[in-house]
């Protein structure tokens, strides 16, 4: 008959292989690009975007992907470049149907993500993609998304990945700071939107996640951009004045920074129209005014629309 420490050993050994296999297993651990070098596959690639060549960019990849298609790091490459091409798209032309760009993005991450699973920046892309679908489509209407779009950001800022663009343009997972900010601006606080889409927007963690990108990813138009109209949006929830100051103030301090992407320019111009009428910050888009209408929502809901 065993000793009862001797018992006790084997009870422990037992409850720590029962508590091991309840575990889920590490999460895989992808290795960090950083910044680009000569000797990064698909340097040229990294060349054309920091050069903002988008189209000669897309073109490229898309011959790369049909000679090589199971090189999981050309789909993210194919869809920032496509991402980049339909940001030149005004939203007025209607010569182009920018929602199906976003889900063809949509399709070429989730190929990409077949390949390689959890890979943080197709995860990113793909979250970009849903994301501007959402946007386009209207946010109320692109609820049932939010849960999958805050997933995938999510997903990239936890995974301890890293990478930097040549121009800085990109930058993770600073950049996922960056969306999920806007995420959980956009995305409304209301109980009923819990309800259907899974999450809910909350300024405060808007703010909180566009500091660390503007920390983390120092001097960038678009960050700071957004962190002003998150700080506006907040103050004036919460008719607080500091807040609503503290955003005017990032708001100038991005239009003093040398523009030097084309969505550099575009957001400058944005950052021009919302001091001159700062009631649209907290609907405010790139794509356009986000409706947020909680009557028109509250319609959708009661009509199954």
């Amino acid at each position: 008959m065993p000793t009862p420490a001797a018992a006790l050993r084997s009870l422990c050994l037992g409850l720590s292989l029962l508590v091991s296999a309840a575990l889920p297993a590490p999460a895989q651990a992808w290795e960090s690009i950083g910044k680009p070098t000569p000797a990064t596959p698909h340097y040229d690639l990294e060349v054309l975007y920091a050069e903002s060549q988008f189209k000669e960019g897309e073109a490229l990849t898309r011959k790369r992907i049909a000679q090589t298609p199971n090189d999981a790091e050309l789909y993210w490459h194919l869809v920032r470049f496509m991402f980049e091409n339909a940001e030149g798209i005004e939203r007025t032309d209607t010569s182009v149907d920018k929602q199906a760009i976003y889900e063809e993005m949509i399709v070429w991450s989730d190929k990409g993500l077949a390949l390689d699973p959890g890979h943080p920046h197709i995860l990113f892309a793909r979250g970009i993609a849903r994301g501007r679908l959402g946007t386009t489509r209207g946010v109320l209407s692109s609820l049932f998304m939010a849960k999958d779009i805050e997933d995938d950001w999510t997903a990239t800022l936890n995974s301890g990945y890293r990478y930097e663009a040549l121009n800085r343009s990109e930058v993770l997972p600073c950049d996922a700071h960056n969306t999920l900010g806007i995420f959980y601006r956009l995305v409304p606080e209301w109980w009923i939107v819990q309800v259907i889409g899974g999450t809910r927007g909350d300024l405060d963690k808007s703010v909180a996640h566009l500091k660390s990108a503007d920390k983390c990813s120092p001097n960038r138009i678009g960050i700071i951009k957004e962190l002003g109209v998150a700080q506006i949006c907040r103050g004036q929830k919460r008719k607080d004045a500091n807040d609503e100051a503290a955003g005017f103030a990032d708001l100038k301090r991005a239009l003093k920074l040398p523009a030097t992407t084309p969505t550099d320019k575009i957001d400058q111009d944005h950052i021009r129209k919302v001091l001159a009428d700062p009631s649209m910050a907290c609907e405010y888009s790139r794509d356009g005014q986000a409706d947020l209408d909680r009557a028109k929502l509250d319609e959708k809901t009661a009509s199954g629309g």
